[in-house]
């Protein structure tokens, strides 16, 4: 009868054997994937939002930030969302605008989200 010697795993072999992380840039406000990472998301507000484009270019970010019904830029990799009034809606998209590019650190990226009832969500995202 052998008896067999067991292989303890190197401390490489354990971290080699860990499920990969995520990204900062893929949690949200309630610690799930960020809205620009998934398909639908619950705003703050509770509504429902389903993705219809994005990253947008940004010529069409440029026009949402004008037709939109809402506009919300998630600050922190979409840890914090925060809420563009309309009066500040060319303000922080003059900040945003030059910075629209998820290479650039810290960068932006642009999704519009769709409502149930209809109602139009621009959400620019900032990449850490």
């Amino acid at each position: 009868m052998s008896r067999e010697r067991r292989h303890a795993p190197t401390l490489a072999e354990t971290v080699a054997a860990l499920p990969p992380a995520g990204h900062a840039e893929d949690r949200g406000p309630d610690g799930g994937p960020s809205p620009a990472g998934r398909e639908e998301f619950v705003d703050d507000t509770g509504r429902r939002r389903r993705k219809v484009r994005g990253p947008l270019y940004p010529r069409l970010a440029r026009r949402l930030v004008a037709q939109a019904d809402e506009f919300i830029v998630g600050e922190g990799s979409g840890e914090r969302l925060r809420h563009v009034p309309s009066g500040g809606r060319l303000p922080a998209w003059q900040a945003i605008r030059d910075r629209l590019d998820p290479e650039l650190t810290p960068g932006f990226r642009a999704f519009a989200f769709r409502s149930a009832e209809g109602t139009t969500l621009l959400h620019i995202e900032e990449s850490c």
